[in-house]
């Protein structure tokens, strides 16, 4: 399982989508929609739109593999993902820093590889001021959790993402396609 991570603005979904693309045809390559608490056709990822209620009925059903909060919306990787990881195929879903720990409980330590993806915080004022779906006070407070952003551990690969789209492109297929045994020395 491959968890992408990195703070608001770093361009997760567009190199996500990117790679869904680019890597269509490699069947042992799979990249499962969340389920958001955000209405379908608003601005952002292609995503399984849940309301609410039923997002926490299900969480309670155990639909979800991984779930969490943030930015008063509710996210959930599918269960079923934990099956295409044990039939070997390479799953690749955005999630929060928050449930690193519990996908490697769930899925294996040696399983789970983290793409850490990271900008300058003048890459992330002007890709979070261009998307406009936050104001001012918001744009800051997501700077401000970035520069605490820090993660470290075995299995993470960082990939910047600071130049132009094909440069940051490249860099992150390349990180999903790296040897699970460079990863762990990355």
């Amino acid at each position: 399982m491959v968890l992408v991570v990195g703070p608001s603005g770093v361009g997760k979904d567009t190199l996500l989508d990117a790679a869904r693309e680019r890597l269509k045809d490699a069947a042992h390559i799979c990249f499962p929609r969340r389920c958001i608490t955000r209405p379908a056709g608003s601005v952002g990822e292609i995503h399984i739109p849940v309301r609410p209620e039923d997002f926490a009925q299900m969480a309670r059903q155990g639909a979800f593999l991984l779930s969490w909060k943030a930015h008063d919306l509710c996210y959930g990787i599918p269960r079923h993902v934990q099956d295409d990881v044990a039939n070997g195929k390479t799953v690749i879903v955005n999630v929060s820093r928050s449930v690193i720990d519990d996908a490697r409980s769930l899925i294996g330590h040696g399983q789970v590889r983290v793409l850490n993806i990271r900008a300058s915080r003048d890459v992330l004022r002007k890709r979070l001021e261009a998307r406009g779906r936050e104001d001012i006070l918001d744009i800051e407070r997501r700077l401000a959790r970035a520069s605490a952003y820090q993660i470290d551990g075995d299995n993470i690969v960082h990939v910047d993402n600071d130049a132009d789209l094909e440069t940051g492109i490249t860099r992150f297929i390349a990180a999903i396609e790296i040897d699970h045994a460079i990863a762990n020395r990355a």
